[in-house]
């Protein structure tokens, strides 16, 4: 149909439909029997009925995307968040693959199930109370100090006749968990002058000798080592912003500093740590397999009051725990182009896990590896509104992740036999029903979004088949987003690009050491007051790794240092 004429048909439309409004009943039904019948004997019938049924069409599309999209936010807000399987038992009937992940879960409960004439049989109050711990409470845990605050004894411990003190059988002790609130200390640092001897030995020497101060981390700074940690711990660990800090937590303490102070503490602080970023940021590289993943920071700059948020991007590159670097490195970027991981990953050479993010895939040197999860999470999405399509693919990759559980303390080569024998099944089958289904759906509905997503990255989904040493997903790198994420909720946004880059830093050397179970605070301190007077070649020995295989060797070297 020509666009004259579309727009001609258009027009008659909206007159009929003024004119429909001022009629009564009878003269609208006439009128439309007349139109009716004048369009059907006009030479362009057909296509006035094509251009009707298109028109009809987008909006049944409109419609049930709307549909969807007000479905799937409802869910958001309302539904379960676990993105475990939502589908009724009931779909087992329609689905073999439904069925049999049923039986199985089925079977594995009836297993661990005790049954219940034996568990009434044995539920006595003896062997309840053993159960429970006494009163429910669990023992307080033992490395926490002990102080014996208060010893209560029996008012008349003498005999009433002969007056002798009755021995003590046993004393029994009362727990409580108490907690002391952390004090503000000067640290003084006395320093010995000594003054001219009494003989002239040596007319040379100086008449006055005093000793060299120690190097610290902020050089003639006034906060010490656990100061510097505090603040730093506060922001990027328990997600404190320098505001809060300083009306509240220090303030409190007795401390009266301005914002701008704690903030310079905190830069410095982070210049003080890139030389450990670096040396972790070239042991990742040298790696041949990395995750990454990115989340958006927003940044104002201070500079200019009123000047619009600009959304800036906090990358992670994530080495395995089974490699040579099992660090979490940030990087600090003003894009999401391509040019920031392009940049980062400039001297790696080996296959990077993603996401379907198209700035990855841009870097053709790479091998690229797809995540599982994020296929899953779209048809996950499309379960509401298309629930059989959504619940077999979900099947289906429920199964590679029941593999996937089945060979985790294998070793790379026997993981990539089992998914080789194993895995290779369930991938075909997937594929091939959703070639199936793609056709059958609309390509901008929720399901046919997940359908095209999953066979976009088909290629880089099937890669952890045919290497045992990858994971399945990139879930391991989305878990150490969610704290960035919770802080982001707190500090609102970066106040400059140096921020940006020194919480790159700061979330770096906290992210890798949370990750190897240590102390944060034992083990910021502790390098904060190495890296402030550093010898040649010392700089690995307090990488994360390298600090806890130290620490577990022997616990007081590094107390000494």
């Amino acid at each position: 149909m020509s666009a004259q004429l579309k727009r001609s048909f258009e027009t008659t439309t909206l007159r009929n439909a003024e004119r429909n409004a001022s009629m009564t009943p009878a003269e609208r039904y006439e009128l439309d029997t007349t139109d009716t019948k004048a369009i059907f004997d006009s030479p362009e019938a057909f296509e006035i009925v094509d251009t009707l049924l298109e028109l009809y069409r987008t909006a049944k599309r409109t419609k049930q995307q709307q549909e969807e999209t007000i479905q799937s936010l409802l869910d958001r807000l309302y539904g379960r968040k676990s993105e475990k399987s939502k589908y009724h038992p009931d779909q087992k009937l329609l689905l073999p693959e439904l069925a049999e992940e049923f039986n199985e879960e089925t079977n594995d409960e009836d297993q661990d199930a005790e049954p219940f004439d034996a568990a009434v049989e044995s539920d006595s109050s003896a062997d309840k109370k053993k159960r429970t711990g006494g009163h429910g409470r669990s023992k307080l845990p033992g490395h926490i100090e002990r102080r014996v605050v208060e010893r209560i004894d029996v008012d008349e411990p003498n005999c009433d006749s002969c007056d002798a003190e009755r021995p003590i059988i046993r004393i029994e002790t009362s727990e409580r968990l108490n907690y002391i609130p952390p004090k503000t200390i000067v640290d003084v640092t006395e320093l010995v002058i000594r003054g001219p001897l009494p003989c002239d030995c040596d007319e040379h020497s100086p008449k006055i000798v005093r000793p060299e101060l120690p190097s610290r981390p902020i050089d003639r700074g006034m906060p010490g080592v656990e100061l510097l940690s505090s603040v730093v711990i506060g922001k990027f660990l328990y997600h404190l912003p320098h505001y809060r800090q300083v009306t509240k937590t220090l303030k409190d303490a007795g401390i009266n500093l301005s914002k701008q102070t704690v903030w310079d503490w905190t830069r410095r602080t982070a210049d003080l740590l890139e030389p450990l970023w670096e040396l972790m940021r070239k042991r990742l590289l040298a790696e041949n397999r990395l995750a990454a993943d990115e989340t958006t920071a927003p940044m104002v700059d201070r500079r200019r009051p009123g000047s619009k948020t600009k959304t800036t991007y906090l990358w992670q590159y994530y080495g395995f725990d089974d490699g040579d670097a099992p660090y979490a490195v940030f990087d600090f970027a003003l894009t999401r182009g391509h040019e920031a991981p392009q940049a980062f990953l400039e001297d790696f050479d080996g296959t990077l896990l993603t996401d379907g993010h198209s700035a990855y895939r841009v870097l053709k040197s790479l091998k690229h590896a797809g995540c599982m999860a994020h296929a899953r999470r779209k048809f996950d999405e499309a379960l509401p509104t298309s629930p059989v399509i959504a619940a077999r693919a979900i099947a289906l990759i429920g199964k590679l992740y029941k593999i996937e559980s089945e060979c985790k303390t294998l070793d790379a080569d026997e993981r990539r036999k089992v998914r080789m024998r194993e895995s290779s099944g369930p991938m075909l089958r997937l594929r091939l029903f959703l070639e199936q289904e793609q056709s059958r759906v609309l390509p901008q509905s929720k399901i046919g979004k997940a359908i095209g997503y999953a066979l976009n990255q088909w290629p880089y989904l099937c890669r952890f088949v045919e290497d045992g040493r990858l994971p399945i997903d990139n879930n391991a790198v989305e878990r150490e987003m969610k704290s960035i994420a919770t802080g982001r909720k707190n500090w609102l946004f970066f106040g400059s690009e140096r921020g940006g880059r020194a919480a790159a830093v700061i979330y770096s050397i906290i992210a890798s050491a949370r990750r190897h179970d240590l102390d944060v605070w034992e083990y910021l301190g502790d390098v904060l007051r190495r890296l402030a007077d550093l010898n040649p070649g010392e700089l690995a020995h307090l990488l994360p790794d390298a600090w806890s295989r130290a620490k577990s060797a022997s616990p007081s070297t590094l107390k000494a240092a």
